[in-house]
């Protein structure tokens, strides 16, 4: 799998696609667009993001809604141009990867997450009776635009998931990285993410052309912090970027707690979190206890779970060394209910 075209752009601006593209958009960022940018696609199809878009029970709908608009002659040279965030992106590049047998696919994120996350890897994916990502392809993209003017309009929550998802690629990858996020306290979220953006990028690829398909197991690391992120996801209908920032903590505490992370390089981990300011937004959430039965349903339906009903747990044993093992769904929810997340 190749690595997509990245371009870093301060301005929203008109792209070069043919002239026959469809743009699959986020209606809530119409009004954020220029009028020109929006003039220059021909077909657009805007959409409503979230989980819900991503339902495979919608998609026939989708389709044809789709066809109706795009109804020239489509070939495989044509692009679909997913703008919005995680949602759209998985939901255009999933009818990319199918229509015509694959047509190309170029994503502009207008969220942080997306930005450093879901845009780039080549992961697409549908939701089955609220369950997530339960189908789906591989299938890069071409192109990333990136447009720094979309998003600093973003709300200041989605900078926060950004940061998160900073912190993961800093342990997975760059030790270093993680303590330079700190490195000018004055500096606003945005300002962090936007210089600290293709480094966490590449980071991912690095990861990536590993194991672009996921047949080695070595992509498996991306998933730090998804286990319980996607539980409070399916369960408190949360964004992706909070659930996993939440799920990052849990899989830190249990690290520390189970001796694999020593307590010096947790609280220095910690003390990160803190100057982040994630401390304090994490703590400001509150989530009643889930019912064990409700977290085994979406443990055991998270397309992560193995034929003998455990699961690849990303742990973490130092600043750029996290491991992969096996855990059974019981000692997950033992670890779930000693951090208070489900009820006894």
């Amino acid at each position: 799998m190749r690595n997509s075209e990245l371009y870093f752009q301060e301005k929203i601006s008109h792209l070069s696609f043919s002239k026959e593209s469809l743009l699959i958009v986020d209606k809530n960022i119409l009004s954020l667009l220029p009028v020109d940018f929006l003039k220059s696609f021909p077909f657009t199809y805007a959409v409503d993001a979230g989980e819900t878009l991503k339902e495979l029970s919608q998609f026939s709908n989708h389709m044809n809604n789709i066809m109706e608009i795009w109804n020239t002659s489509i070939s495989r040279e044509h692009s679909i141009v997913a703008l919005g965030g995680g949602s759209v992106g998985d939901f255009a590049g999933f009818v990319a990867s199918v229509f015509k047998r694959g047509v190309k696919l170029i994503h502009c994120p207008s969220t942080w997450l997306a930005a450093i996350d879901s845009a780039h890897g080549g992961k697409t994916a549908l939701n089955v009776q609220g369950f997530k990502n339960q189908i789906g392809t591989f299938y890069a993209a071409e192109k990333v635009f990136i447009f720094k003017e979309l998003l600093l309009q973003q709300p200041a929550e989605r900078a926060v998931e950004g940061l998160g998802e900073l912190v993961k690629m800093s342990l997975l990858e760059h030790p270093s990285f993680l303590f330079e996020l700190v490195e000018e306290p004055n500096k606003t979220s945005e300002e962090i993410l936007w210089q600290h953006l293709e480094k966490a990028i590449q980071a991912k690829y690095k990861i990536v052309q590993q194991d672009p398909y996921e047949t080695k197991g070595l992509r498996k690391i991306l998933n730090f912090g998804h286990t319980l992120g996607h539980v409070l996801e399916g369960h408190f209908k949360t964004p992706h970027g909070e659930s996993v920032l939440q799920g990052l903590f849990f899989a830190l505490e249990w690290s520390h707690q189970r001796g694999d992370l020593s307590s010096s390089t947790y609280e220095r981990i910690l003390a990160v979190f803190k100057e982040l300011k994630l401390t304090s937004w994490l703590t400001s959430k509150t989530y009643q206890a889930i019912p064990q039965k409700t977290a085994v349903e979406f443990l055991s339906k998270d397309k992560k779970i193995n034929s003998d009903a455990s699961m690849d747990f990303i742990f973490i044993r130092d600043l750029g060394d996290v491991f992969v093992q096996k855990a059974s769904v019981g000692e997950i929810l033992s670890e779930a209910l000693r951090q208070g997340w489900c009820q006894p």
